[in-house]
């Protein structure tokens, strides 16, 4: 007999309460999320009754068993569902299944649930110190986005995310930097054991950027964790600088002022028509790099496009905005979209955008990026998983900077060569 999912009673109970409290103190911010439950909750009916999964994006995978949860399974979406079963791969390459970090994966129930409480009890203040730190000429800089999962598997049979970290310290950077997304949530214990303590450090100094996830516990860790070794050279702030005489990188908190009412999925540098400090420090050095003749590499956690890679989005116009004549950056790095892609030259402007959100989580072949004229190259090369087959490589970026050029390199888990720049 088939064993079905189940979700741990304590989150349902956490979900509810939640739920009842935020409806009191804060009824629009409820229905917000209501809405957002619904939205997810119909993508969960269609894909566990039909098999078919959504030509729509798919929905922030921490609210799609809410809904069933906050109903005590209603319609049974929960109880229909069989443990361990891998169901479809979407266009976006989103695996629908119930497995591990997988779309199903009853653990993003809890994760919904410390997203509601963190409404309730308040998000850590934001700070407001950002470093510009001095790195080499010559340098090598290793990136991997959405890598906090920990060591999830076996010796024999090790999770992804150890061979990207093995992988990109054999290649010795000097600096290494987490484009975010400690899972499930960003708790104390999920920073501490899934980030800070496995994270390669490097000697000109590691760094991590908020995200949606850590946001779901108040971003109150994230900030404790980027205030100490071997982050500790942020000065506890989510924005910052590194800087030589050719190059400005320029890493910003995309997560902070997202919305509350989607989850934090849509990157904001600041709330709606209330420019803040972080849009300040990265106009200044927008600027300041223009009058030097040096280039600008942006980073952050969220998309500043939308797969495939055609339409942009309102990070994408807070980041141009930001700089003389709407010029902006040279490059753009993001995760948050768990898939490997270097995107043609975008805009006017020209911005090299890349993503580089695969560090861990499972993934499957995106068709939607195979189809599209705007894409140079994506990551959709089978890994050979013996318990899913359906995933592809995960990976991670490396940048050297040798005076004014550039290579760009994205490795796979395996310490293979994937792309790199001519």
């Amino acid at each position: 007999m088939a064993m079905k999912i189940s979700v741990n009673p304590v989150d349902v109970g956490r979900i509810k309460t939640a739920m009842d409290q935020l409806t009191q103190l804060r009824p629009e911010l409820a229905a917000q999320i209501q809405a957002a439950m619904l939205s997810a909750h119909a993508q969960a009916v269609q894909v566990a009754r039909t098999g078919i999964v959504p030509a729509a994006p798919a929905a922030p995978h921490s609210a799609l068993l809410a809904h069933s949860a906050f109903t005590d399974d209603s319609d049974s979406v929960i109880s229909s569902l069989e443990a361990g079963v891998l169901i479809a791969v979407g266009l976006d390459g989103v695996i629908w299944g119930t497995g591990k970090w997988q779309q199903f994966d009853p653990g993003w129930v809890g994760s919904f649930a410390a997203f509601l409480w963190s409404l309730l009890a308040g998000k850590q203040q934001f700070s407001k110190t950002p470093q510009t730190i001095k790195i080499p000429n010559q340098v090598k800089i290793g990136m991997a986005g959405d890598w906090g999962t920990g060591e999830w598997r076996t010796k024999a049979n090790p999770a992804p995310s150890t061979g990207v970290r093995n992988q990109m310290a054999n290649l010795n950077p000097d600096v290494t930097i987490h484009l975010g997304d400690v899972y499930y949530s960003g708790l104390a214990d999920e920073e501490q054991h899934l980030l800070v303590n496995l994270w390669p450090p490097a000697p000109s100094g590691s760094f991590a950027l908020n995200s949606n996830h850590e946001m779901y516990s108040g971003a109150q860790p994230y900030f404790n964790a980027i205030s100490h070794a071997p982050f500790d050279k942020q000065g506890g702030c989510s924005y910052f600088a590194l800087e030589n005489d050719n190059w400005v990188i320029v890493a910003l908190d995309s997560a902070y002022f997202s919305p509350e009412g989607n989850l934090y999925t849509d990157g904001l540098l600041f709330e709606e028509n209330f420019p803040n400090d972080q849009n300040a420090f990265l106009l200044q050095k927008g600027v300041q790099a223009q009058l030097d003749g040096k280039k600008v590499i942006v980073l952050t956690h969220h998309n500043g496009l939308d797969d495939p890679g055609i339409n942009t989005n309102t990070l994408f116009d807070h980041v141009m905005n930001a700089f003389p004549g709407n010029s902006g950056p040279a490059y753009w790095y993001w995760g948050h979209q768990h898939l490997g892609v270097v995107y043609k030259p975008h805009g006017p402007a020209g911005v090299s955008c890349r993503c580089c959100g695969h560090g861990a989580l499972p993934c499957g072949q995106a068709s939607v990026l195979a189809n599209s004229p705007n894409v140079v190259w994506h990551e959709d090369r089978l890994a050979s998983d013996p318990d899913i087959p359906e995933r592809v490589f995960n990976g991670f970026a490396m940048l050297t900077l040798d005076g004014p050029n550039i290579r760009e390199a994205f490795y796979d888990e395996t310490g293979k060569l994937a792309w790199a720049s001519s």
